[in-house]
């Protein structure tokens, strides 16, 4: 192009254009997006458990729940992007506390998060789980479990539980 006036405005609306599409909006590319806009949670699930088998030391056995819920919530934070939220500790109608509720557009998605403890603790987590969901209308969930044990699996599963489908992935 001669013009180079017209040449930066017509690169500039180009890139806003890109930048501001569907499937652009997110700092990733739009790889946690669904074709129906909402967030791809067990993406974001499976990109959290690669981020914490890269990252994490033997110096973070020692942590708490707590902990554990602000690195997670601060690795939802550029996901989320400010077209979505996530609450931590958000109290129900029963006066229970749910660890996190990501909202996305329309979207609602709670989060229990867990310290391996045992079978009987998890299956105790499952339970609360189906609880929340159930208060909230809901048909899935998603659970992250904390695993500080010398023999750690790495695992996701699909956990069918009470009619209600949880992704779970061990950290």
């Amino acid at each position: 192009m001669h013009n180079r006036i017209y040449e930066q405005l017509i690169y500039d609306y180009l890139a806003s254009k890109l930048l501001t599409s569907t499937k652009e909006r997110l700092n990733f590319g739009g790889f946690f997006l669904n074709d129906d806009g909402s967030l791809n949670m067990q993406g974001v699930m499976n990109k959290f458990q690669a981020y914490m088998k890269e990252q994490r030391s033997k110096k973070d056995l020692d942590f708490l729940e707590r902990q554990w819920r602000l690195i997670f919530s601060a690795y939802l934070s550029p996901i989320l992007n400010g077209q979505g939220h996530s609450f931590r500790e958000v109290e129900t109608s029963d006066e229970k506390r749910l660890d996190i509720v990501v909202t996305y557009l329309q979207y609602k998605y709670i989060i229990e998060l867990k310290n391996w403890r045992g079978a009987k603790s998890h299956q105790r987590g499952l339970n609360q789980l189906v609880t929340y969901l159930d208060i909230h209308g809901l048909n899935n969930g998603f659970l992250v479990i904390f695993d500080t044990r010398q023999e750690k699996t790495w695992d996701i599963q699909t956990i069918e539980h009470k009619d209600k489908s949880i992704y779970a992935v061990w950290v």
